[in-house]
């Protein structure tokens, strides 16, 4: 038995075997660890930093180390194992990082940060995909187990992956180049915190107010005046009501005084900028940077500035990044608001593993993708800690849902409000049921969009009596609707009608549940705001969603992103029934910048 011992052990630290494999051992170790777990997770944040809410040195060390160890590890099993297993190995990290480094460059298309990374794709784009990794990796790995006795297959494997590491190691440079000339990057370190709402306004420079945030502060709360509500439930496309109208006819007949208009057109196809659109009325032609477009937005909004001549506050809840970038033009405008000069990363872990996430999202074949949800939202939720007089709001259906139900509504002063209430809703990924409470580990393969949508209704359903217990329903102005609807194949153009589920109460309407089928588009939702709660203005906003009449044919505007690279936006004029494709006209295209993948 010692005998043997040895022996094995002589063969696995046989010095001639250990000099010929180290060459490969290193460089397959070292470039795929290199690649996956720091070039990958730099060149993301590099590339998308205005999403994030941290710095490149709350991440940069833990990535480093991580990296290191993965390579040494990788290496050594290399170097040691017997020399079957080892060709398996060494073939595998090649093939994985060949593959993944052709993946960003050729195969993903272009993608974002903005929470849809569990879409559908192209089934034809997928299946060649997946017959372009699986030839390949049977190639390499045959290659590598017949490489011992082929000296020209040896230096081919080591020539390609040299050149592979030495194109990251470029890449690498760049992309430090990049984040070391971004002042913004690493600017948050002190540790006193600003309110700014309103009253403390004066006092913020604007250094600081890049740095304001909207917060949970009265989410949960009405004014004793008139008060205007928009709950978007996110991606309530109207398959989504057909889906439970079919089994519950009567589902949402408890929604009194409401109106449902079953031809709805959205402006856009994605919370970004649709959100924003909604809030202030401004479109966005792509002509101008992201941050651009919000400063241009919220400063020259026409409704906003009424709803503060009316002595309404405004209340916006919803995400960082799809509805605004700096906090800058958000500080005169909304009242739960404030400033941090610091934040707290409350689970490094978190982060890294996250970082890891969009890495491995971003290099890994396309059939794998639609199990790796993850977006620039994950990481508010439970990782970065805004040091602020009140918490980050965060789309996070089962706190919001559950701390309304739990607690209800309550008054929080005389004035007026607008209230504007963003759901994840109808979007993935889905973590609640159809109860508002959170799915577990045991529960997920409940997650899906109908559910999540039963627990965001149920929740309304609870927020609405609370207001009719508080005596302020009946004058309230009411609208529940989605920011977009639902893409179905976002690499594809749409080929059947895209109309987004709304729900519209007016101050004063009474009775149930009736319906419309009138053609109206987002373009009517701030005049119907204006005309219900009676907000005085100079303004002319057009006509309210009751100001169109069922039997009339009206043009209107969609504006579809379609994924690829590079991204773009086919723009569809609708002329007439929304509900029949054959009056989509595609009109034109925008070409989008690409982000993320690029």
């Amino acid at each position: 038995m010692e005998t043997e011992t040895k022996e094995v052990l002589k063969k696995i630290f046989d010095k001639k075997e250990i000099k010929s494999r180290l060459p490969f051992a290193l460089l397959a170790g070292f470039t795929f660890s290199f690649m996956f777990f720091f070039f990958g997770v730099l060149e993301i944040y590099a590339g998308n930093r205005d999403e994030f809410m941290f710095s490149v040195s709350d991440f940069i060390w833990p990535i480093t180390v991580i990296a290191l160890s993965v390579a040494v590890v990788l290496s050594a099993l290399i170097l040691f194992l017997p020399k079957t297993a080892s060709n398996i190995v060494f073939g595998l990290l090649v093939w994985v990082t060949f593959m993944g480094y052709l993946q960003v460059l050729f195969l993903n298309g272009t993608g974002s940060l903005m929470g849809d990374t569990g879409q559908k794709q192209n089934v034809v784009l997928v299946v060649i995909d997946t017959i372009l990794w699986a030839v390949t990796g049977i190639a390499i790995i045959a290659g590598t187990m017949i490489m011992e006795n082929k000296e020209w297959l040896k230096r081919v494997f080591l020539i390609g992956i040299i050149v592979l590491f030495v194109m990251q190691a470029a890449g690498c440079v760049s992309q430090i180049g990049k984040i070391a000339g971004d002042k913004a990057a690493d600017t948050a370190s002190a540790t006193e915190t600003t309110d700014t709402s309103a009253a403390a306004s004066e006092t913020t420079d604007a250094a600081d107010a890049k740095n304001a945030y909207l917060t949970v502060q009265g989410f949960d709360k009405v004014s004793k005046g008139k008060n205007v509500v928009i709950f978007i439930v996110d991606r309530f496309d109207v398959s989504f009501f057909q889906d439970i109208t079919k089994k519950e006819p009567d589902y949402f007949d408890k929604l009194d005084g409401f109106t449902y208009f079953s031809d709805n057109i959205s402006r856009y196809s994605r919370t970004w900028p649709a959100v924003t659109g909604m809030i202030t009325g401004i479109t966005n032609d792509f002509s101008i940077k992201r941050s651009e477009y919000f400063d241009k937005a919220y400063t020259e909004s026409e409704f906003l500035k009424d709803l503060k001549a009316n002595n309404y506050k405004i209340k916006l809840y919803t995400n960082k990044y799809y509805a605004y970038s700096e906090g800058t033009p958000l500080v005169d405008i909304a009242d739960n608001i404030s400033v941090a000069k610091s934040y707290t990363i409350t689970d490094k872990s978190a982060l890294v593993g996250k970082l890891f996430m969009l890495s491995a999202y971003r290099y890994s074949p396309n059939i794998l993708k639609g199990s790796i949800n993850i977006s620039s939202a994950s990481f508010s939720s439970g990782v970065v800690e805004m040091d602020g007089v009140d918490a980050l709001y965060e789309i996070n259906d089962p706190i919001v849902c559950g701390q309304i139900l739990k607690n209800g509504l309550a008054f929080d002063g005389d004035e007026n409000s607008y209230i504007f209430l963003h759901f994840n809703g109808c979007h993935t990924p889905s973590n609640m049921d159809a109860d508002a409470k959170p799915l577990d580990i045991e529960r997920k393969d409940m997650a899906g969009s109908v559910e999540q949508l039963r627990g965001c209704m149920k929740t309304i359903f609870f927020y609405l009596d609370e207001m009719k217990r508080l005596g302020v329903y009946d004058d309230s102005t009411i609208i529940i609707t989605g920011d977009h609807p639902r893409a179905r194949n976002d690499t594809l153009e749409p080929s059947q009608p895209r109309l987004t589920a709304l729900f519209v109460k007016p101050a004063g309407s009474t009775g149930k549940l009736a319906y419309s089928k009138a053609q109206v588009s987002e373009e009517n939702l701030i005049p119907t705001i204006v005309k219900s709660a009676g907000i005085s203005t100079e303004h002319d906003y057009g006509l309210s969603y009751f100001d169109v009449p069922e039997n009339e044919n009206r043009v209107r505007y969609h504006r579809f992103e379609l994924s690829g690279k590079p991204n773009k936006l086919v723009i569809y004029k609708v002329t007439g029934n929304g509900e029949d494709f054959n009056n989509w006209e595609l009109e034109s295209y925008v070409e989008l910048p690409g982000k993320f993948y690029d």
